[in-house]
């Protein structure tokens, strides 16, 4: 059985993203020697307060100066009685665990191991010792000061974590943005994953994705509940994470150094979401209701309230309480509105030029350039999440233990986006180029056209995992096998789109000018332009009505078998394989009808005005950013439009290639195998492993051009491809403890991540995004994976006080990362593009690049500000510093010979001011990322012609910063109440520039506040 602990002064749930370490080791009879004892305190008696079991049991760590030992997961739920007066320790530890099914064991040291009974706890039960020559697997866990989690000190892999009440205490919206309080982790609000993701998604204002160390998630392992999850962005292996509320978690590990057990593609890291088992923290019911406020939706009149609700419910059942049943059901929904400001795409240019159309000599062409379009946003919408697991345990005897689980978790959003677009780079007659006279020439716009466009950017996301599964303990032997299935879905299901404009009525022969005010770009003239905006109502229809769905899945399914066998009492081997079968299927299908031989949503001729005699109005939304952004917005009835669409264009036509043309289905197949000895002398272990692992990959595309029938040598329609990778991964990791405050780590392990099935596919497809721009990708079945070379050295330091509130920890970890072939994220753009003589059209096949190198260091320390002044007693400042370099190589002529790699911020920082006092708790965080490359200034034709590229027109995205508070008060009983307030300072949520350090063509979101209470009641 797997034994945790907590030492004096150690309490897991008061730190805001503290590291956590975790080993498995075999347990010789004489294990409690091991623990080092803290110094005893000096008290008359003992005095606790009711509160749950958990902290309860720190109290008295911290009263007696005894370890205590448990696993988290065995005092979910319980709650102590009041303790007064009481001077013995063991009668006062006997006192809070009665009623929890807990027994506990006394080490040689004085260290107390709590552990489930397997009989009720009426019994009593004496102190117990392993069984001659069994040595049972366990997680030891011991910590040396205030905030220390489960198996921090003692554990060989490094591994960060966010505990249960961590993630319901912080302000954060989606779990990704939870994920942010750990060293390292840079939270993304939005991907390149063409319809799922750009500057519509990251509206939002909420984190989307998690980046690892400068490396993006498709090169991360997720795992929910011990199953590593489906992957069903249609363009990467990335998962999204803004789909799970943090609420419905009972915790996250972020291992940074994997052993051979682990997945061969986790070269970023892994991330394990977990759900706690039904025979774990005794029997319990969990309630907690929230009520959440969006305030830019509230300051503009619009729809802005919503709340979640979860319940937690475990039973145990049988004499000695052998069976569990353990179910958990959310659902939650959340309003948001934001102000977004973006740029047309391919519509800015270089101001000054030569003959050839470049930027003079010795000048950085990014602060060359000139934007020939604005388009002020305004968006809103709601986003409802609901999910749950299940899960049952069975646990007849120590050595045996059954279970089934089943989880599963959606995301559903409505989203409507506005736009008022001024467009004066629209095509190469917008532009004249002016001679200087000195042998340089100045681009202008001499065209203003003015645009108004909706459009719906809805999505849903679904991921689940099923599992059933057993461990068998026979002697010195374990067994673990295990089967599984996992699915994942991403869709866009009714995106619908119209827009209001017209190449001679809503087009004005003066150019675009553009000034700027309080950081935003803005419209100066001509006026001519602005008051067309202005009467916004008289803009004659163009688009009348547009209809994309994409949908992407994928289903895995698998088994695995896992096994340890204790060889003598310092040498444990660990092997096991794993096989696994996934399908994916995607498709995206996009249909203007006017123009395949439908009518549209309405008549040819219709403005924006008569809208209102359709049934089409929704409203009208004046300045969405009073002072900059004024105009009037009409809002349009996104259901009724689709109705009216359907309707209408009952005669609209698919041809072959409109329909399968963006068509991708296949298998991969994947077999692993892995061995490690663990290897343990007194306090040095030492874990030698290797893995190996096959993936067959297999696609279906279509080929598009002929409508299916072969021509000209070319087979157009249906084909075939097979990509194959085998790798060899070698994994070495090492612990050193010579005290128990002080433990030192290194670890070198390979890493192989292969292509994405959409990168790898063969297929030729064209997708046009709402700009107008064709792009056309091709997939490459020769690419090679990414083979990666990763080295981490860490030191941990703890230290305790003379009184509570004086105990400190410090860790620093340094880390190398080489990747081979490197392959960088695109997108639905793939890898590379190369222009074409259409400013309309691209061209992009993926191809590998050369290495990427990742060096870097992160610290993290949690400090009791009581030795700065006894007054400070119940303050805890904690906080995390991450430093990285990146270099990449992307054998790409358009770019420069090195580059910095993607989502890879040279800084990031979190700090968190925490009071703690009774039953009141209150915290201050705040968190700052440093900018980061977000796409690469690859090959494109401009709107006025020009092709433009070069590393110094990468898009980079601006340093971010958030202020959330939370106040939380226990009231007893098992009610407690929260409030939060997130981006209290009301940053940015997202801003952009091309070049680093450009302000002419940037991208803005401007999302406001959001304010939560909650109300947890636990019986």
């Amino acid at each position: 059985m797997g034994i945790t602990g907590l030492a004096a002064g150690g309490d897991p749930s008061r730190r805001p993203g503290h590291r956590r370490l975790a080993v498995s080791c075999a347990l010789l009879p004489g294990l409690t020697g091991m623990v080092a004892t803290a110094p005893a305190a000096a008290h008359a008696a003992y005095t606790i307060t009711e509160q749950p079991l958990g902290s309860a049991l720190l109290e008295l760590a911290r009263q007696s100066g005894r370890d205590v030992l448990f696993r988290p997961e065995l005092v979910h739920g319980c709650r102590t009685a009041p303790l007064s007066g009481e001077t013995d320790f063991e009668t006062a530890l006997a006192h809070m665990i009665s009623g929890c099914h807990l027994r506990y064991r006394l080490g040689d040291g004085g260290a107390i191991e709590l552990e489930r009974a397997p009989v009720p706890a009426t019994v009593a039960i004496p102190a117990l010792a392993p069984a001659p020559g069994q040595l049972p697997e366990v997680l030891i866990v011991r910590a040396a000061h205030h905030d220390t989690p489960p198996g921090e000190i003692t554990a060989t892999a490094l591994t960060d974590s966010l505990t249960a009440t961590e993630l319901r205490e912080r302000a954060d919206r989606t779990l990704a943005e939870g994920l942010g309080r750990l060293a390292g982790v840079n939270v993304l609000v939005t991907s390149l994953q063409g319809d799922l993701g750009g500057i519509d998604r990251a509206a939002r204002g909420e984190g989307q994705f998690a980046a690892v160390r400068g490396l993006d998630s498709a090169y991360a392992v997720t795992r929910l509940d011990g199953v590593s999850v489906a992957q069903s962005m249609p363009y990467s292996r990335a998962v999204q994470l803004s789909l799970l509320p943090p609420l419905a978690m009972d915790g996250v590990e972020l291992t940074k150094t994997p052993d051979a057990h682990d997945d061969g593609d986790a070269t970023a890291g892994q991330f394990d979401l977990r759900l706690a088992s039904a025979l774990e923290g005794g029997e319990h019911t969990r309630l907690l209701v929230q009520g959440n406020l969006d305030e830019r939706s509230a300051s503009l009149g619009r729809p802005s309230g919503g709340g979640m609700a979860i319940a937690d419910i475990s039973r145990q059942f049988g004499r000695d309480h052998t069976l569990g049943l353990s179910v958990t059901g959310y659902y939650g929904r959340n309003r948001f509105a934001s102000v977004e400001q973006s740029y047309q795409t391919t519509q800015f240019e270089y101001r000054l030029v030569d003959a050839s159309g470049k930027p003079p000599a010795g000048m950085d062409p990014a602060r060359d350039l000139m934007a020939t379009s604005l388009n002020v946003q305004y968006s809103e919408g709601e986003t409802r999440r609901w999910g749950g697991s299940l899960a049952g345990d069975w646990q007849p005897s120590d050595t045996f233990h059954a279970f089934a689980h089943v989880t599963v978790a959606t995301a559903d959003t409505d989203q409507e986006v506005y736009q008022m677009g001024f467009q004066g780079g629209r095509d190469p007659s917008f532009i004249s180029r002016v001679a200087l006279g000195n042998g340089l020439y100045e681009n202008r716009s001499v065209k203003t056209q003015v645009h108004y466009w909706f459009e719906t950017n809805p999505d849903t996301a679904t991921l689940g995992t099923a599992q059933v599964g057993a461990d068998w303990h026979a002697g010195a032997l374990t067994l673990a096998p295990r089967l599984f299935y996992t699915w994942g879905e991403n869709g866009r299901p009714q995106h619908i789109e119209m827009s209001f404009w017209n190449p001679v009525a809503t087009t004005v022969n003066q150019g675009l000018s553009l000034g700027r005010q309080d950081g935003y770009p803005v419209v100066a003239g001509p006026s001519a332009a602005l008051a067309m905006a202005d009467g916004v109502e008289n803009l004659p229809v163009s688009n009348r009505g547009q209809i994309t769905s994409l949908s992407s899945r994928q289903d895995r399914i698998g088994g695995a078998l896992d096994g340890k066998l204790a060889l003598s009492a310092d040498a444990t081997l660990e092997a096991g394989v794993k096989i696994t079968d996934s399908q994916r299927d995607s498709y995206r299908r996009d249909q203007e009808g006017q123009l395949v031989g439908g009518q549209g949503a309405v008549d040819a001729g219709s403005t924006v005005a008569s809208l209102a005699a359709a049934g089409l109005r929704a409203g009208t939304l004046t300045a969405p950013l009073a002072g900059i952004y004024d105009f009037t917005f009409p809002l349009i009835n996104a259901d009724r439009l689709a109705q009216l669409y359907r309707q209408r264009d009952g005669g609209a036509t698919w041809t072959a290639d409109a329909w399968n043309g963006n068509t991708l289905s296949g298998g991969e197949r994947r077999v692993a195998a892995y061995g490690q000895v663990r290897l343990t002398w007194d306090d040095f272990v030492l874990l030698p492993g290797f893995r190996a692992e096959f993936s067959d990959l297999t696609n279906r595309y279509w080929l598009s051009g002929g409508n299916g029938a072969p021509a000209g040598g070319v087979h157009y329609g249906w084909n075939d491809s097979n990509s194959q990778f085998t790798a060899l991964l070698p994994r070495l990791l090492a612990k050193w403890q010579p005290d128990p405050q002080l433990t030192y780590r290194a670890a070198v392990w390979t890493s192989q991540t292969a292509p994405s099935p959409y990168q790898l596919a063969g297929n030729a497809t064209a997708t046009q995004d709402s700009d107008g721009v064709l792009t056309i990708t091709r997939g490459n079945p020769d690419l090679k994976a990414v083979d990666g070379l990763n080295f981490d050295l860490s030191g941990a330091w703890a230290w305790t006080g003379q009184a509570a509130g004086e105990d400190g920890r410090l860790e620093l970890a340094v880390f190398r990362k080489r990747l081979k072939n490197y392959l960088y994220d695109a997108g639905g753009s793939l890898a590379t593009g190369s222009a074409t003589n259409d400013a309309q059209v691209r061209l992009s096949i993926p191809t590998n690049g050369g290495t990427a190198r990742l060096t870097g260091a992160e610290l993290s320390l949690d400090q009791g500000l009581a030795t700065v002044a006894d007054a400070l007693s119940d303050f805890r400042l904690a906080g995390t510093l991450s430093w990285e370099t990146t270099s990449v190589r992307l054998n790409n002529a358009d770019l420069n010979a090195v580059e910095r790699v993607q989502y890879a911020p040279r800084w990031l920082a979190g700090v968190q001011l925490r009071y703690d006092r009774g039953p009141l708790h209150l915290a201050m965080d705040y968190r700052w990322a440093d900018d980061y490359v977000q796409s690469y200034g690859t090959a494109f034709v401009s709107g006025g012609g020009t092709t433009m590229a070069g590393s110094a027109l990468d898009t980079w995205v601006h340093p971010t910063r958030r202020l959330d508070l939370s106040a939380g008060y226990d009231a007893g009983g098992g009610l407690s109440a929260r409030l939060t307030v997130r981006n209290l300072g009301d940053a940015l949520a997202y801003r952009t520039s091309v070049g680093r350090h450009g302000d002419a063509v940037v991208q803005t979101i401007s999302a406001g506040r959001s304010f939560e209470l909650s109300l947890q009641q636990e019986f």
